[in-house]
């Protein structure tokens, strides 16, 4: 049933370039607000809020009294993205999706007792995954009237969207065109003003249209405006959004919350936390193995299991408990188990993904093949724990924080060493990236130069790279599980060394022969 009173909804997307006052805005936060009430939003789309673990409490206390806010919390500082409803707007809570590494935030709700799926994306610039990421959860899962607003960080078309007008293209481009066509999405400003030109961001003398709302063309009737706001706050102006909206009186629950009990809100304010995308991905990769327990269960249910697994697996890393049945060393891994150990993998994984950059041969004369005996493998807790806490001093932008503790309630503990080493059996879904880790550890420790130069000839610089005398290199195939080391006749018994003292602090065993 559907009543005839109409109403309207005026959204606002803006990269504010964070939040908190500071020497050029020193009453930033209140003027936010006040631009938000002149705007007469309704509902606010904000990237670059810079709210990390330590600064969440800025941003409540900027909107308790009139805003409910949904917002990611992640480091670096660069990201953030919240999504502010007003008060006065009839508003119903369903299940929300944040992004692990804090670019976007999806909420599923009700505007009017409209389904609605609101989608607030922050296209960091050095994330290329995070349309990829969002585009497959979105196409499983988004339901209702789609909006997705945010910072896209490129043009649709620089002769209309960029001034002055660049020929080249930004490889966003591409990928923001495969997102929106695989979701049937339309940028409102484009169908309401096809050959006028606008722009919400200036930096210096060059102009840009990078802030954009996107809709499915099934509901871009609903559009009545689309504008930009000038405001001197930000390098970005805000851009609204009004919506022609029906008030309904049917609850039609989506697919992806059919198993929650109850739609209650947790304000769990720790970045990192894993993501419905990231066990929708998980699934996908697992249902193809033969012999797993419950596939087609998972298969099947897969959208709804995003809601209650998440649940289940952030309670177990907040709470560091584990159930006995993902401490198993038997072999047998069922579903359940196999997603949660899948996504702690990848997310290890991407701490020392090759680049592919930079040239692989290298003129030494001798070469070692190093690589790992062919059994079980063991591996020292208080190793694995310094390489595990080595990671949360790099930043990699599509990667949450580096929190791997939850692994000493995991790895199974080699009966009668008193925890000293923990087993990494074979199908272990963790096994291979943890010697993967373990492998570029050893690539490291293996490298060795002398430099040719005098320090003082550039004081101040950084050597260049001819200045280096390589006397061993080496190079990890994350495929074969090999360790290629290159070496000078003289550091030889340098490198056997290393391999062997590697041995000592790991607890793994190595083959090492020459080629």
């Amino acid at each position: 049933m559907t009543s005839q009173r109409k109403s309207s909804l005026r959204f606002v997307t803006w990269n504010t370039g964070g939040i908190k006052n500071t020497h050029h805005s020193p009453d930033k936060s209140s003027d936010l607000l006040k631009i938000f009430s002149d705007l007469q939003a309704d509902i606010v789309f904000l990237q670059e809020t810079h709210v990390g673990p330590k600064g969440y409490k800025l941003l409540e206390d900027m909107t308790k009294n009139d805003w409910k806010a949904f917002f990611t919390v992640h480091n670096p500082r660069s990201k953030g993205v919240a999504i502010l409803i007003r008060d006065k707007v009839p508003f119903e809570y369903i299940c929300h999706d944040e992004d692990c590494s804090g670019g976007y935030i999806v909420l599923f709700c009700r505007l009017f007792g409209e389904l609605y799926t609101l989608v607030n994306v922050y296209n960091h610039k050095a994330d290329r995954d995070i349309l990829a990421r969002l585009k497959d959860y979105l196409m499983e899962t988004a339901e209702g009237v789609l909006v997705v607003g945010g910072d896209f960080n490129t043009v649709l078309h620089p002769s209309f969207d960029r001034r002055p007008s660049y020929a080249w293209h930004s490889q966003f481009r591409a990928i923001l065109e495969d997102f929106t066509a695989s979701l049937n999405l339309r940028d409102t400003w484009s169908y309401l003003h096809s050959t006028e030109k606008v722009f919400t961001r200036r930096q210096n003398e060059s102009y840009s249209r990078l802030d954009m709302f996107f809709m499915q063309e099934v509901n871009l009737g609903q559009v009545s405006d689309n504008r930009v706001e000038k405001q001197d706050i930000s390098d970005h102006h805000p851009l609204v959004l009004e919506l022609r909206v029906q008030e309904q009186t049917e609850k039609k629950i989506p697919n992806v919350a059919t198993s929650l009990k109850e739609f209650t809100y947790s304000s769990d304010r720790r970045s990192g936390k894993i993501s419905g995308a990231e066990i929708l991905s998980a699934i996908k990769s697992l249902t193809g193995i033969p012999g797993m327990e419950n596939v087609k269960y998972y298969e099947s249910n897969r959208c709804p299991l995003t809601e209650t697994l998440k649940i289940e697996y952030n309670t177990m890393i907040k709470n560091k408990e584990v159930p006995e049945l993902f401490k198993t060393d038997s072999g047998t891994f069922n579903m359940k188990y196999s997603i949660f150990y899948k996504i702690l993998a990848k997310r290890l994984s991407a701490f020392f993904t090759p680049s592919f950059k930079g040239r692989t041969e290298i003129k030494l004369d001798k070469r070692f093949i190093v690589t790992f005996k062919k059994k079980s493998h063991k591996i020292k807790w208080s190793y694995l724990k310094k390489r595990l806490d080595n990671l949360k001093t790099k930043q990699i932008p599509s990667a949450p924080p580096a929190e791997f503790s939850i692994l000493d309630s995991l790895l199974p503990e080699v009966q009668n060493t008193s925890g000293e080493f923990r087993r990494l059996s074979r199908g272990f879904p963790l096994t291979n990236t943890i010697l993967n880790l373990a492998l570029k550890h050893l690539e490291e420790m293996v490298y060795a130069h002398k430099l040719k130069c005098e320090e003082a000839a550039h004081p101040g610089k950084r050597h260049m790279p001819k200045c280096k005398e390589i006397r061993s290199k080496a190079s990890v195939c994350y495929q074969r599980q090999v360790l290629l080391i290159h070496a000078q006749p003289r550091v030889c018994e340098i490198v056997s060394s290393q391999v062997k003292y590697f041995e000592e602090i790991s607890g793994l065993k190595m083959d090492i022969t020459k080629n």
